[in-house]
């Protein structure tokens, strides 16, 4: 959150300011090193981030930042293009020695007046071909994902990463902190989909040989820009469908009566499920020796337990699909969905 102080200049001197010339102008050193912060909570550790999350997800402890300086004139200067900024941690005997985010070269701040601000955006993990749109002035990044190809910087099989992202500016106007560090607070871009599926037998155990998702959108671009305020536009476009992808968990887990078992969270690309018509496939051996078919479940316009129907995956949100297995066979499918945490500077653990 950025602070705004009131600037009060005395009259004696507003007259010696305007005297020289330089109205707008205070009389005070403009550089100083341009330093960030993105909080441990950015970090990913392999053991709690693939308890939780599709283990196919790849991010590592990097983001890459765009800034421009726009002066009071309307002048805009390109400070970044998409420099990697890394973290760094030692800890010897207990005590930590190391923990910050850096970058190199380092780039200073360089205020000429009150009226000039600063607008950074940041997206994790860096190296995912992240580009700046259009031409200096107009800061606007872009990322292409695309969950069935990799683009070369993913891993094999596809982009299979947690896109975060952020916006910041900082202003003139509060001049005392013009300095201070850059804390951003980084946000989730897509969606994340888990399975549970409750066994309400009494007697039989459940085998789940695979569970599917088909007819999603697997492509799209993950926009990220400022508005006119200074405030954070995380959006997607260019999304195209698949009706031959398939995103498959294959569990072989067995549910014995009176359990559950949940799926790790698989990253969507958010979309329309009304538009899209994406699927949810189960296929599952009940007892020893029956075994059914492919059940199809269409994803769009199942209820929450308050009756809202959810119709579309939206940034930044956490959907659970409860599968309900009843006594008679059938199934009773409902929808839990929570925000998916956004990621402060200073903040411990990934959250998920």
């Amino acid at each position: 959150m950025i602070k705004h102080s009131i600037i009060r200049i005395t009259a004696a001197a507003a007259g010696a300011l305007l005297l020289a010339g330089c109205s707008a102008r205070l009389d005070r050193p403009g550089s100083g090193e341009i330093r960030f912060e993105a909080g441990s909570a950015l970090l990913r550790d392999d053991a709690n981030t693939k308890a939780t999350t599709d283990s196919f997800v790849s991010n590592d402890d990097t983001f890459s930042v765009f800034g421009e300086k726009v002066s009071g004139a309307g002048t805009h200067t390109e400070v970044f293009d998409g420099t990697t900024v890394s973290h760094s941690y030692l800890e010897e005997g207990g005590i930590v020695k190391k923990n910050s985010w850096s970058y190199t070269p380092t780039k200073s701040w360089d205020w000429s007046s009150m009226s000039d601000y600063y607008d950074f955006v940041a997206v994790s993990p860096a190296g995912i071909g992240t580009t700046k749109e259009g031409a200096v002035g107009n800061l606007s990044v872009t990322t292409h994902y695309d969950y069935d190809n990799p683009s070369g910087a993913a891993p094999a099989g596809g982009d299979k990463y947690d896109i975060l992202a952020t916006t910041y500016r900082r202003s003139g106007t509060d001049w005392e902190h013009r300095h201070d560090r850059v804390d951003f607070a980084f946000s989730h871009m897509g969606s994340a989909v888990s399975i549970k599926i409750i066994n309400n037998s009494t007697s039989a155990g459940v085998t789940l040989n695979y569970i599917q998702f088909k007819n999603l959108v697997v492509s799209a671009d993950a926009k990220v820009s400022l508005d006119n305020y200074g405030g954070t536009i995380l959006r997607w476009a260019n999304l195209m469908p698949s009706a031959n992808s398939v995103r498959r968990l294959s569990p072989k887990a067995t549910i014995t009566p009176g359990n559950e078992w949940t799926s790790e969270f698989q990253i969507m690309i958010p979309q329309n499920l009304t538009f899209y018509e994406p699927k949810l496939l189960l296929n599952y051996t009940v007892g020893e020796t029956t075994t059914n078919p492919d059940i199809e479940i269409p994803l769009n316009g199942i209820e929450r337990a308050d009756g809202t129907p959810i119709n579309s995956w939206e940034i930044g949100v956490k959907y659970i699909y409860i599968i309900s297995m009843r006594l008679d066979g059938g199934l009773l499918v409902t929808v839990t969905t929570t925000p998916w945490d956004s990621v402060e500077a200073e903040t411990p653990g990934i959250l998920i």
